[in-house]
């Protein structure tokens, strides 16, 4: 089973390797996009344009493949679509943890499955530095959608256990959420709260988690499919490409147990000559397939498991306990910089599923 029906997405490199990159195949031929925007896009994720961000500084200067250029940054898709982005500030000696995996990293899981040099990397392959290269195609097929009348924005829903602005009962005006993008934490509301909850964990030497929402606007009716096929299933499995994520709920989601059918259900009403929903505890989505209200999803992130205090683990090359403490340069929160890798993810989920829709109605 293909996370996508349309488009092929091919992540490589490692996060100490000497570049790193991404091809996406599939993308309509002809169509143009702006490496400008793009870049003004992934400097959202970048170190440096949030607070609690990683001491680690690269360029992140994306140079494209497959596309030619039209002059003025615009490029024309013509195949295949290439990013390369240079690892220019690499450390791989603060991470050596082949022997004693760092808990709740993938070091002992990669060593089980790829043998013992496949943690010499700083996670390596599962690292949130292969987000740089998702962002990068993800802001492609965000201007794509654009086109489409499709906009996808996101922003921090919860951070350190304190709640922000929320896209339930109603979701957030759009511009209200390309707003929050310049502020020190992306979060529409109850920014300073979190920010000191964050910093007084990162004093300690620990870390915190939180939620990133995200709303999908412009979503036509129709769009997705049941079961494999179904816009949630498409938009999850691209969401979990991200490093830390550990849940993904769609409208309401968990909070729908707690309710009965009479709650929980989405009346619906004509409105302007358009079938619309009177409230969107679904997330704009009914049996995988979009229903024309605005596409709602929370993405939950663990907390960085690179911390500074001592923490259990094992010794594989006695198999016996041992102790470690984490070295290197790390996020006291991933979740500011995760904003832009959640909106390129979705992007990307939804591109596929819009090229899908358009190719069935050629086909008709």
């Amino acid at each position: 089973m293909k996370v996508f029906d349309v488009l092929d997405v091919n992540i490589f490199g490692e996060s100490h390797s000497p570049e790193i990159g991404a091809t996406v195949t599939g993308l309509p031929v002809g169509e143009t996009f702006d490496a400008g925007k793009v870049a003004e896009f992934a400097a959202r994720r970048k170190s440096g344009k949030y607070l609690f961000s990683t001491p680690r500084r690269e360029e992140d200067l994306a140079v494209w493949e497959g596309a030619q250029a039209l002059g003025d940054g615009t490029y024309r898709l013509d195949g295949p679509l290439t990013v390369r982005i240079v690892n220019g500030n690499i450390r791989p000696a603060d991470y050596t943890y082949t022997v004693t995996p760092r808990p709740s990293h993938a070091d002992y899981c990669a060593w089980v499955k790829d043998g013992e040099n496949a943690a010499r990397s700083g996670g390596g392959r599962f690292s949130g530095r292969m987000t740089a290269p998702l962002v990068a195609v993800g802001g492609v097929a965000k201007q794509l959608l654009e086109r489409r009348g499709i906009l996808v924005a996101a922003y921090i829903g919860e951070l350190a256990g304190v709640k922000g602005g929320s896209y339930s009962p109603t979701p957030p005006d759009y511009r209200t959420v390309t707003a929050c993008h310049e502020l020190p934490l992306p979060m529409l509301s109850s920014a300073d709260e979190a920010a000191a909850r964050a910093k007084a964990a990162a004093a300690r030497g620990d870390s915190v988690g939180g939620v990133v929402e995200c709303v999908i606007y412009g979503m036509p009716a129709g769009i997705g499919d049941a079961l494999f096929g179904g816009m949630e299933s498409k938009l999850a499995a691209a969401v979990y490409a991200i490093p830390a994520v550990k849940g993904v709920e769609f409208g309401a989601g968990f909070g729908l147990a707690r309710m009965t059918g009479s709650e929980a259900n989405d009346p619906f009403a004509v409105r302007e000559g358009k079938v619309v929903t009177l409230k969107n505890d679904s997330g704009g989505i009914n049996g995988g397939i979009t229903n024309g209200m605005p596409v709602t999803f929370r993405a939950a992130f663990r907390p960085t498991p690179s911390i500074s205090l001592p923490q259990k683990t094992v010794d594989l090359a006695h198999m016996t306990d041992t102790e470690i403490t984490v070295k290197g340069r790390h996020d006291a929160t991933v979740v500011p910089r995760a904003v832009a890798a959640v909106e390129a993810a979705a992007a990307l989920a939804v591109l596929d599923a819009v090229l899908d829709a358009e190719r069935q109605n050629r086909n008709r």
